[in-house]
């Protein structure tokens, strides 16, 4: 089964995105905010990230550059 992060402030967006993927088959974990996605990142792996580009303190241009730091995992980004 794949896993995917799906990293964005908003809930709806988020819960929306998780919902889908689930009906899919995906294990989906959630993150409200960069730092969240970073901790979630290297504590486990996932085979996609999904993640807002404006989100307050770390945005997701800086959450890339720290995910990056630590793993390849590929990384979808939603405006």
């Amino acid at each position: 089964m794949y896993k995917i992060l799906v990293v964005d402030d908003e809930t709806n967006i988020r819960k929306l995105i998780a919902k889908y993927a689930s009906f899919e088959g995906y294990q989906v974990e959630e993150a409200s905010n960069g730092e969240a996605a970073v901790g979630l990142c290297r504590s486990g792996a996932f085979d996609l990230i999904v993640m807002d580009i404006m989100m307050p303190g770390m945005n997701g241009y800086k959450t890339c550059v720290e995910i990056r730091k630590i793993s390849n995992t590929p990384i979808l980004f939603l405006s």
